[in-house]
């Protein structure tokens, strides 16, 4: 089981990683737009993945933390800064999956999977926020980008 839990988790993170990578400079200082038309005083796509980051740290638990970059609340780090957090956290969350399943743990008397489902779905929910900050600010991300995140999910493995 843990290996299919995992492969989940490592296709998740592929498809950060592959949006990380693919986000034309300017992107990363983009915001969602208001009904206004005007920019929102959101936080920026940086700022999201590193929120993203954040609620990682929160909830792999704290024997998975050494060693995990932090970063100060508003803080909005680079594209490089931002992947290999992204990649760290990744990493502890698969150290906390494993945990989860090899003493079948449970969080707030739920099954500990669950926790597999929040990340997923919080951090799906921030890339659609991501792309439509990137697409009402003019900021085109390659095709690649936008279309190719669904396609790492049914690629054969080498």
């Amino acid at each position: 089981m843990i290996e299919g839990v995992l492969e989940i988790w490592r296709v998740h993170e592929e498809i950060n990683q592959f949006l990380l990578k693919n986000i034309p400079d300017a992107g990363f200082q983009a915001v969602p737009l208001l009904k206004t038309g005007q920019p929102s005083t959101g936080r920026t796509v940086s700022k999201v993945f590193a929120h993203m980051h954040g609620v990682r740290v929160a909830h792999v638990g704290r024997d998975f933390l050494k060693g995990l970059p932090r970063f100060e609340t508003g803080a909005a780090p680079s594209r490089v800064e931002l992947m290999k957090a992204m990649q760290a956290s990744g990493h502890a969350v698969e150290g906390r999956l494993t945990r989860i399943v090899e003493r079948n743990e449970r969080i707030k008397d739920r099954p500990g999977l669950i926790l597999l489902g929040y990340l997923v779905s919080h951090e799906s929910h921030h890339r659609g926020q991501i792309l439509l900050a990137l697409k009402q600010s003019g900021v085109r991300a390659p095709d690649a980008a936008r279309f190719g995140i669904w396609e790492h999910w049914f690629r054969f493995k080498l």
